[in-house]
């Protein structure tokens, strides 16, 4: 685990391996946290690493409701926001009440003060029904949150990868200085560009398989799906095409 300060009192904790990646901002009002890791023993591990307690905390937001993002959600006490529909996804999933949003929002984007930060939240789904992404206009900083797996193959069960590929599409409409993923280390458009030739790959592959009718143990044997050997997470290979193929 890694902090990186990529703008002014703007922390980027580069997770290890399959570790989710956080966010948080040192503002004049407090510490705002961007989602939690695994577990609450994860999200103390990033407190200690920073040097801050709790109670440093004024504001926790979530980008979406996987349990690698949610983990530690229930060691802050403090306001915790995200879009409608994590919350939905946790209840579902039988989370405690002490880990779950307490501030929501409906609609597609919500903008926040945090003392001389704006933070603009907006839900892009994709990975995710409930996908939200970070935006800091006056830093240039966009947390892309699981939209973005730099350096390793997305895990796709239970996106749509129609929006998935929209949704990336429109991250280059910020003009970010700086990008952050959910998995991964800091990063650039070309990541994205990377991330949208894949899925649109696996995409048009799929179709033509399923145009001809081929079964999917047919359709997995393809070496005209994407591949990247400098990519780790290959065992998510298969599924994805399993992904690709069900979603066309």
């Amino acid at each position: 685990m890694d902090i990186k300060e990529v703008k002014p009192n703007v922390f980027f904790v580069d997770a290890p391996g399959a570790a989710s990646n956080v966010m948080f901002i040192k503002s004049r009002d407090g510490v705002v946290w961007v989602d939690t890791g695994s577990s609450v023993d994860e999200l103390q591990a990033a407190l200690d690493l920073a040097g801050m307690k709790t109670d440093q905390v004024s504001m926790l937001i979530t980008t979406h409701a996987d349990g690698d993002h949610i983990g530690g959600n229930s060691l802050l006490t403090c306001p915790k926001y995200a879009h409608i529909t994590t919350l939905e996804r946790m209840k579902a999933a039988g989370r405690a009440d002490n880990e779950l949003p307490t501030m929501t929002f409906t609609e597609k984007q919500m903008t926040l003060p945090a003392g001389e930060f704006t933070i603009e939240l907006i839900h892009t789904a994709g990975h995710k029904p409930d996908q939200t992404i970070l935006w800091l206009p006056e830093q240039g900083v966009l947390l892309a949150s699981d939209l973005l797996f730099q350096g390793c193959y997305p895990y796709m069960l239970g996106g749509q990868v129609e929006d998935w590929v929209a949704a990336l599409k429109s991250l280059k409409e910020f003009e970010a200085e700086v990008i952050l993923p959910g998995h991964g280390t800091v990063s650039h458009y070309d990541e994205i560009d990377l991330a949208i030739e894949y899925f649109e790959t696996g995409l048009a592959v799929a179709r033509e398989h399923v145009r001809r009718g081929d079964s999917l143990e047919e359709t997995r044997k393809d070496p005209a799906f994407p591949r990247h050997d400098d990519w780790e997470r290959d065992t998510r290979i298969e599924t994805n095409i399993e992904v690709f193929y069900k979603q066309v």
